[in-house]
């Protein structure tokens, strides 16, 4: 069962936001569109975390 498990996380197309080509989109929708605007406020908040985590160890 934990293969299966990792073999279904590390599969690339269950990672996508929603189907379709980025590629001449720009900045702005990624910014924009709340899928990928909650995955960055994700990654914003699970660093900023880790650096007061950090900080804080002193």
């Amino acid at each position: 069962m934990k293969k299966f498990f990792a073999l279904v996380v590390l599969t690339p197309s269950t990672a996508m936001a929603h189907p379709g080509d980025h590629r001449g989109d720009g900045l702005w929708h990624f910014l924009s569109q709340p899928d990928h605007a909650a995955l960055i406020a994700l990654g914003a908040a699970v660093l900023g975390y880790a650096v007061w985590k950090l900080w804080s160890r002193s």
